[in-house]
């Protein structure tokens, strides 16, 4: 039987090419960022940020993020241990290692920093690389881990955590390497941040959302937890409806998750909502049809799957292929 179709936004988060590539602790032997990126734009002149958005505070300071001293190539563990106690997770470095350091590499890779955050339950969002979407967040009292070139080798790459900034005085707090807060002027660090895309990511509780966040990109965010914690999207993808309560993509992940748990009664309920949400689109009708089918309800899955194939569009030949298990079901 056809897994029911689901548009997952999560399938398009992937990091924009060469984002995603072998980068590893600072002061390490190892990978280099693929490519030159573009030249460098300062993002602060002045005392302010060059787009600087109305009501971000000129200063901010994120209390209570608690610090790991690393002095070795566990600077993966330690930051994302950081972020992760505090927002609830009791978790170490130590726990962290097997999941985020790579040996061969002597370091930890972006995509492994994500998938840690994910299977302790809790929303990675890889933030806009702008200085004033990193400052929203400290603002909004969310540190941030960061992703900085600390030093002059193909290797030097480093995982830090913003915990404040001050535009006035021309300061980003880090916890960093073994420097609890580690002051540097702005222009400073955003150069180091800068060759590396200016990449950085919060991790949140499943029903918290970071500052400035979209609809699209808080489920595109959620909807990897699907697979590796399905409870903490379930949670996520409920308060997004609170938010935005036409997201259809959210009633299609919730409907996932009951299919996933063969309440297929409730993945109907689910799937017949974001149709009603969307119903210009064939892909909530074609897992409507799904759910219908796995609950034995074959006459409702057949007029149901019919109706996503009058509607047509990139998936029909998807949809066909659900008819086809409907019309075996339905032989005697």
């Amino acid at each position: 039987m056809t897994v029911p179709r689901l548009f997952r936004p999560g399938q398009a988060a992937r990091l924009a090419p060469g984002a995603a590539a072998l980068l590893v602790c600072g002061m390490l032997g190892g990978c280099a960022l693929p490519g030159a990126g573009p030249p460098y734009v300062a993002q602060y002149s002045h005392g302010a940020l060059v787009d600087q958005p109305a009501g971000l505070p000129a200063s901010a300071h994120v209390q209570g993020v608690p610090f790991y001293a690393d002095d070795r190539s566990y600077c993966g563990p330690a930051s994302l241990a950081s972020v992760l106690r505090f927002s609830g997770v009791p978790t170490t470095p130590q726990q962290l290692v097997p999941q985020v350091y790579t040996s061969k590499l002597d370091g930890t890779l972006q995509y492994d920093m994500l998938g840690a955050t994910r299977r302790a339950g809790r929303v990675a969002y890889v933030i806009a690389p702008k200085l004033s979407a990193l400052f929203a967040q400290v603002a909004d009292g969310i540190p941030v881990v960061v992703l900085q070139k600390v030093g002059l080798g193909s290797g030097d790459w480093h995982f830090a955590v913003v915990t404040g900034y001050d535009l006035r005085a021309d300061a980003v707090t880090l916890h960093s390497s073994t420097a609890r807060d580690l002051v540097m002027s702005i222009d400073q660090f955003d150069r180091s941040w800068a060759q590396g895309q200016r990449w950085g990511f919060v991790a949140l509780e499943p029903e918290q959302f970071p500052a400035g966040v979209t609809e699209f990109d808080a489920l595109r965010a959620i909807a990897p937890l699907e697979r590796v914690a399905p409870e903490a999207a379930r949670q996520a993808y409920a308060a997004a409806l609170q938010r935005w309560p036409h997201a259809w993509i959210a009633m299609m992940g919730l409907g996932n998750l009951a299919y996933a748990r063969k309440d297929y009664a409730r993945a109907a309920i689910h799937f017949a909502q974001a149709s009603r949400a969307h119903p210009n689109d064939g892909d909530p009708l074609n897992n409507l049809a799904q759910a219908l089918l796995a609950a034995g309800d074959l006459h409702a899955a057949q007029d149901t799957i019919a109706q996503a194939i009058r509607l047509g569009g990139p998936q029909l030949a998807v949809y066909k292929k659900t008819q086809a298990e409907i019309e075996r079901a339905m032989r005697p």
